[in-house]
Protein backbone atom coordinates (compact mmCIF):
# COMPACT_ATOMS: atom_id res chain seq x y z
CA UNK A 1 0.00 0.00 0.00
CA UNK A 2 1.63 3.60 -1.23
CA UNK A 3 0.16 5.40 2.14
CA UNK A 4 2.55 3.30 4.20
CA UNK A 5 5.36 4.87 2.09
CA UNK A 6 4.26 8.41 3.67
CA UNK A 7 4.30 7.81 7.15
CA UNK A 8 7.53 8.86 9.81
CA UNK A 9 6.24 6.32 12.87
CA UNK A 10 8.05 9.09 15.08
CA UNK A 11 5.86 11.54 14.78
CA UNK A 12 2.79 9.19 15.32
CA UNK A 13 0.48 9.63 18.56
CA UNK A 14 -0.74 6.53 20.57
CA UNK A 15 -4.38 7.31 18.74
CA UNK A 16 -2.47 7.69 15.15
CA UNK A 17 -0.93 3.70 15.77
CA UNK A 18 -4.04 2.81 16.41
CA UNK A 19 -5.65 3.82 13.49
CA UNK A 20 -2.26 2.28 11.62
CA UNK A 21 -2.82 -0.81 12.81
CA UNK A 22 -6.62 -1.25 11.71
CA UNK A 23 -5.77 0.56 8.25
CA UNK A 24 -2.85 -1.96 7.33
CA UNK A 25 -4.77 -5.11 8.90
CA UNK A 26 -8.12 -4.66 7.05
CA UNK A 27 -6.88 -3.26 4.35
CA UNK A 28 -9.67 -5.17 2.21
CA UNK A 29 -12.59 -3.62 4.01
CA UNK A 30 -10.51 0.09 3.94
CA UNK A 31 -11.45 1.47 0.11
CA UNK A 32 -15.31 0.77 0.76
CA UNK A 33 -15.63 2.26 4.90
CA UNK A 34 -16.50 5.58 5.86
CA UNK A 35 -14.46 7.69 8.02
CA UNK A 36 -16.97 6.78 11.09
CA UNK A 37 -16.76 2.96 10.14
CA UNK A 38 -12.74 3.60 10.36
CA UNK A 39 -13.11 5.31 13.61
CA UNK A 40 -15.71 2.70 15.73
CA UNK A 41 -13.82 -0.15 14.17
CA UNK A 42 -10.12 1.29 15.86
CA UNK A 43 -11.84 2.40 18.51
CA UNK A 44 -10.75 6.39 17.83
CA UNK A 45 -13.03 9.49 16.93
CA UNK A 46 -13.87 10.37 13.09
CA UNK A 47 -11.51 13.74 13.98
CA UNK A 48 -8.54 11.31 14.92
CA UNK A 49 -8.61 8.80 11.59
CA UNK A 50 -8.97 12.38 9.15
CA UNK A 51 -5.57 14.43 11.12
CA UNK A 52 -4.12 10.81 10.43
CA UNK A 53 -4.61 10.86 6.83
CA UNK A 54 -3.94 14.81 6.21
CA UNK A 55 -0.43 13.99 8.70
CA UNK A 56 0.26 11.20 6.25
CA UNK A 57 -0.55 13.79 3.20
CA UNK A 58 -3.84 13.73 1.90
CA UNK A 59 -6.14 16.65 1.81
CA UNK A 60 -9.40 15.02 2.15
CA UNK A 61 -10.83 11.21 2.35
CA UNK A 62 -11.65 10.75 -0.98
CA UNK A 63 -7.80 10.82 -1.98
CA UNK A 64 -6.61 8.66 0.73
CA UNK A 65 -9.51 6.14 -0.46
CA UNK A 66 -9.00 6.47 -4.47
CA UNK A 67 -5.27 5.44 -3.67
CA UNK A 68 -6.29 2.31 -2.03
CA UNK A 69 -8.85 0.85 -4.19
CA UNK A 70 -6.31 1.84 -6.94
CA UNK A 71 -3.98 -0.76 -5.00
CA UNK A 72 -4.42 -3.91 -7.03
CA UNK A 73 -1.77 -5.88 -4.76
CA UNK A 74 -4.10 -5.42 -1.62
CA UNK A 75 -7.78 -4.90 -3.33
CA UNK A 76 -7.84 -7.75 -5.83
CA UNK A 77 -5.37 -9.83 -4.42
CA UNK A 78 -2.76 -9.59 -6.54
CA UNK A 79 0.87 -8.69 -5.72
CA UNK A 80 3.47 -6.31 -7.10
CA UNK A 81 5.86 -7.84 -9.41
CA UNK A 82 7.97 -4.63 -9.02
CA UNK A 83 11.51 -5.56 -6.92
CA UNK A 84 11.25 -4.07 -3.64
CA UNK A 85 14.39 -1.44 -3.51
CA UNK A 86 16.01 0.09 0.25
CA UNK A 87 16.41 3.09 1.31
CA UNK A 88 18.09 5.03 3.73
CA UNK A 89 14.61 6.37 5.13
CA UNK A 90 13.93 2.66 6.08
CA UNK A 91 15.96 2.74 8.77
CA UNK A 92 17.14 4.72 11.59
CA UNK A 93 19.99 6.59 11.63
CA UNK A 94 22.34 5.51 14.21
CA UNK A 95 21.71 1.98 12.93
CA UNK A 96 25.52 1.46 12.81
CA UNK A 97 26.10 2.11 16.16
CA UNK A 98 23.58 -0.15 17.13
CA UNK A 99 24.76 -2.88 14.86
CA UNK A 100 28.24 -2.58 16.13
CA UNK A 101 27.01 -2.94 19.87
CA UNK A 102 25.08 -5.72 19.18
CA UNK A 103 27.87 -7.19 17.10
CA UNK A 104 29.96 -7.47 19.93
CA UNK A 105 27.85 -8.34 22.50
CA UNK A 106 26.93 -11.46 19.79
CA UNK A 107 31.32 -12.12 20.14
CA UNK A 108 31.31 -12.20 23.73
CA UNK A 109 27.70 -14.21 24.20
CA UNK A 110 27.68 -18.05 24.93
CA UNK A 111 24.69 -19.02 22.84
CA UNK A 112 22.75 -16.60 20.30
CA UNK A 113 19.11 -18.01 19.64
CA UNK A 114 17.44 -16.44 16.56
CA UNK A 115 13.32 -17.14 16.77
CA UNK A 116 11.02 -16.27 14.70
CA UNK A 117 7.53 -18.41 12.86
CA UNK A 118 6.35 -18.85 9.26
CA UNK A 119 8.71 -16.53 6.54
CA UNK A 120 10.37 -14.75 9.65
CA UNK A 121 11.64 -18.65 10.91
CA UNK A 122 13.08 -19.12 7.33
CA UNK A 123 15.17 -15.67 7.63
CA UNK A 124 16.35 -17.07 11.25
CA UNK A 125 17.47 -20.11 10.05
CA UNK A 126 19.78 -18.08 7.12
CA UNK A 127 21.45 -15.70 9.84
CA UNK A 128 21.83 -18.98 11.97
CA UNK A 129 23.84 -20.63 10.07
CA UNK A 130 25.79 -17.52 8.92
CA UNK A 131 26.98 -17.41 12.56
CA UNK A 132 27.57 -20.68 12.75
CA UNK A 133 29.89 -20.15 10.35
CA UNK A 134 31.74 -17.25 11.75
CA UNK A 135 32.07 -19.30 14.95
CA UNK A 136 29.57 -18.34 16.79
CA UNK A 137 26.96 -20.93 18.67
CA UNK A 138 23.86 -20.16 17.54
CA UNK A 139 20.67 -22.44 16.25
CA UNK A 140 17.13 -21.05 14.98
CA UNK A 141 14.28 -21.60 16.85
CA UNK A 142 10.83 -21.88 14.73
CA UNK A 143 8.94 -23.99 16.68
CA UNK A 144 7.09 -22.13 19.88
CA UNK A 145 7.21 -25.13 22.13
CA UNK A 146 10.36 -26.04 21.97
CA UNK A 147 11.57 -25.85 25.98
CA UNK A 148 14.06 -22.92 25.61
CA UNK A 149 14.31 -22.14 28.99
CA UNK A 150 15.00 -25.51 30.13
CA UNK A 151 18.15 -25.41 27.55
CA UNK A 152 19.40 -22.14 28.54
CA UNK A 153 18.80 -23.14 32.85
CA UNK A 154 22.58 -23.31 33.52
CA UNK A 155 23.99 -21.34 30.74
CA UNK A 156 25.39 -17.81 31.20
CA UNK A 157 25.57 -14.71 28.30
CA UNK A 158 22.86 -15.67 26.04
CA UNK A 159 20.77 -13.41 23.07
CA UNK A 160 17.95 -14.20 21.86
CA UNK A 161 17.16 -12.78 18.13
CA UNK A 162 13.23 -12.42 17.99
CA UNK A 163 11.93 -11.65 14.61
CA UNK A 164 8.46 -10.68 13.81
CA UNK A 165 7.43 -8.25 11.04
CA UNK A 166 4.18 -6.56 13.27
CA UNK A 167 6.26 -7.50 16.73
CA UNK A 168 2.91 -8.66 17.89
CA UNK A 169 2.72 -12.70 17.04
CA UNK A 170 1.40 -14.23 20.27
CA UNK A 171 3.99 -17.20 20.10
CA UNK A 172 6.97 -14.77 20.47
CA UNK A 173 5.55 -12.34 22.59
CA UNK A 174 4.82 -15.13 24.93
CA UNK A 175 8.63 -16.94 24.85
CA UNK A 176 10.41 -13.81 25.10
CA UNK A 177 8.21 -12.67 27.79
CA UNK A 178 9.28 -15.88 30.02
CA UNK A 179 12.82 -15.16 28.67
CA UNK A 180 13.15 -11.30 29.99
CA UNK A 181 13.35 -12.92 33.65
CA UNK A 182 16.28 -14.61 32.99
CA UNK A 183 19.62 -13.46 34.23
CA UNK A 184 22.34 -12.79 31.53
CA UNK A 185 19.64 -12.61 28.93
CA UNK A 186 19.84 -9.95 26.26
CA UNK A 187 16.99 -9.54 23.69
CA UNK A 188 17.21 -8.13 20.20
CA UNK A 189 14.38 -7.26 18.39
CA UNK A 190 13.68 -7.07 14.76
CA UNK A 191 10.94 -5.76 13.55
CA UNK A 192 9.15 -3.18 10.93
CA UNK A 193 7.20 -1.61 13.93
CA UNK A 194 9.84 0.12 16.93
CA UNK A 195 6.57 0.73 19.25
CA UNK A 196 5.34 -2.80 19.22
CA UNK A 197 5.23 -5.23 22.12
CA UNK A 198 7.84 -7.06 21.09
CA UNK A 199 9.85 -3.91 20.94
CA UNK A 200 8.72 -2.65 24.40
CA UNK A 201 10.31 -6.43 25.93
CA UNK A 202 13.27 -6.30 23.74
CA UNK A 203 17.05 -4.34 25.34
CA UNK A 204 17.80 -3.54 22.02
CA UNK A 205 15.59 -3.40 18.72
CA UNK A 206 16.25 -3.26 14.85
CA UNK A 207 13.62 -1.52 13.29
CA UNK A 208 13.00 -1.20 9.80
CA UNK A 209 9.59 0.20 7.79
CA UNK A 210 8.23 -2.37 5.12
CA UNK A 211 4.97 -2.09 3.01
CA UNK A 212 2.89 -5.20 4.22
CA UNK A 213 1.28 -6.90 1.44
CA UNK A 214 -1.08 -10.21 2.35
CA UNK A 215 -3.64 -11.80 -0.02
CA UNK A 216 -6.42 -13.74 0.85
CA UNK A 217 -6.57 -12.35 4.05
CA UNK A 218 -4.16 -14.59 5.51
CA UNK A 219 -1.25 -15.45 3.19
CA UNK A 220 1.92 -13.13 4.07
CA UNK A 221 3.97 -11.89 0.74
CA UNK A 222 5.70 -9.06 3.09
CA UNK A 223 9.24 -8.17 1.70
CA UNK A 224 11.85 -9.97 4.13
CA UNK A 225 14.79 -7.91 1.92
CA UNK A 226 14.92 -4.98 4.80
CA UNK A 227 14.89 -7.66 7.84
CA UNK A 228 17.84 -9.86 5.91
CA UNK A 229 19.54 -6.29 5.40
CA UNK A 230 19.69 -5.67 8.99
CA UNK A 231 20.74 -9.11 9.92
CA UNK A 232 23.48 -9.92 7.39
CA UNK A 233 24.80 -6.34 8.41
CA UNK A 234 24.94 -7.43 11.48
CA UNK A 235 26.96 -11.23 10.83
CA UNK A 236 29.08 -9.01 8.23
CA UNK A 237 30.25 -6.75 11.13
CA UNK A 238 30.32 -9.93 13.78
CA UNK A 239 32.88 -11.32 11.21
CA UNK A 240 34.82 -8.11 11.02
CA UNK A 241 35.35 -8.67 14.68
CA UNK A 242 36.16 -12.07 14.36
CA UNK A 243 39.10 -11.48 12.19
Amino acid sequence: MSFFGKIDFNTLSDTDRAIYHYLSSNSDKVPYMRVREIATESHTSSSSVMRFIRKIGYESFSDFRKEFRGDDSIVTGQYSLSFPTLTPEQFTRNLQDKLQIIAEKIIECDNVILFGIGNSGYVCDYIARRLAILGCNAFAMTDATYPISTKLKNTADNMVIPVSVSGMTTEILEIVSGLTKEEDMTIVAVTSDASSSLSNMADYVLDYRVERYRINHHDDLTSQIPCIFLLESLTNIVASLER
